[in-house]
């Protein structure tokens, strides 16, 4: 299907890379195995176990994804296949953890596979919509931040220079969950560069703060326990976390109600209209905030679509980009989800 859809040259050359990133992947996997074992414990595991297994199924379509680096843009159905693929590596991404801890399977080789994975799968991911005009080249900074953080530690060390341990935080994983998925969405056909090209300063901007931050305290220039920083983070978070969201929500919701009437107007879709009109009371109220924020994304969508990137439009995307990262503050009347985001599925609880 692919000499049909493309010429053979660019056949064998999705071949060649998928086989050198297969390769790679395989030397990860093969220096690993010493760490298949609990944390507690010494003894090698015998088999890999179905968690390893569904990580190795996410590596497997990681390659499968590389492919397509350095090749003109398909068409056809050919075009839906890297977003397809770097897809489902997300969301096996979110259950292989899960797995791993509900079969009391958790081992160093799973972390090592599931963070060398990531880091690979963001920068091929991020390489793709590049070259099809979704993100901007300087997005490959951020495509290769854990490896140029990691080179920075690496040089530090060797210098003989002071080096911490990354200090603990429960938004790092969030916001980086965030960042693969937008990749993952910026990389679908239905989403236009305009958009994305919009929104990714909209969620660049939280990983370039949460690496900024990590440097600044394993580099020494902060000092992460010091009550001055202390104090200062929790007046940020009271800030960021709680009024801020406040705000913005009420400001979206107007935002959402005034796309919603001149929708109305032009004689769209009632169902939908109702649909996303119950979705925008429940943002302004705080009731499954982040769920209505990521529904209503499709209305901020449908509005540039039709109308054009306003500043208007532009707003209220920045603003359900807020509320996604921050959830909705003070007032909020029932945020279940955030519960679930800042949990890892499966953890024993500890009485």
């Amino acid at each position: 299907y692919l000499s049909a859809t493309w010429h053979n040259d660019e056949a064998r050359w999705w071949l060649g890379l998928a086989s050198v990133a297969t390769l790679v992947q395989t030397g990860i996997l093969w220096w690993s195995l010493p760490y298949n074992h609990r944390p507690s414990e010494a003894t090698l595991f015998p088999k890999l176990g179905f968690a390893n297994a569904l990580t190795l199924t996410r590596g497997l379509l990681t390659c499968l994804l590389a492919g397509f680096l350095f090749t003109s843009q398909p068409t056809g159905l050919l075009l839906w296949v890297p977003a397809l693929l770097y897809t489902v590596e997300r969301m096996i991404d979110y259950i292989d953890g899960f797995v791993a801890r509900i079969t009391d399977r958790e081992t160093k080789l799973g972390a090592i596979l599931d963070m060398e994975f990531d880091g690979l799968g963001i920068l091929i991911a991020s390489g793709i919509a590049i070259q099809y005009g979704k993100l901007p080249i300087w997005y490959l900074i951020l495509g290769l931040g854990r490896q140029l953080f990691l080179f920075g530690m690496w040089i530090r060390q060797r210098q003989g220079k002071v080096l911490h341990d990354l200090p603990l935080s429960d938004h790092r994983r969030l916001i980086a969950g965030f960042q693969t998925s937008f990749i993952s969405v910026a990389l679908w056909p239905a989403l236009s560069p305009q958009i994305t090209l919009l929104a990714v300063y909209f969620f660049a901007v939280p990983l370039i703060l949460s690496f900024g931050r990590d440097w600044l305290v394993v580099s020494d220039a902060l000092d992460n326990d010091s009550s001055a920083y202390q104090q200062a983070r929790r007046r940020a978070k009271t800030l960021l976390e709680g009024w801020l969201p406040l705000a913005v929500r009420l400001g979206s919701g107007l935002l959402a109600l005034s796309t919603l009437w001149q929708m109305a107007q032009q004689g769209n879709n009632s169902f939908l209209l109702l649909l996303r009109t119950v979705a925008t009371l429940a943002l302004m109220a705080g009731v499954l905030g982040r769920v209505a924020a990521l529904f209503l994304v499709s209305l901020a969508v449908t509005a540039i679509n039709a109308n054009g990137l306003r500043l208007d439009h532009a707003l209220f995307l920045l603003g359900l980009t807020i509320i996604i990262h921050l959830g909705c503050g003070k007032l909020a009347l029932w945020m279940p989800e955030d519960r679930l985001l800042h949990m890892k599925l499966g953890e024993k609880r500890v009485a």
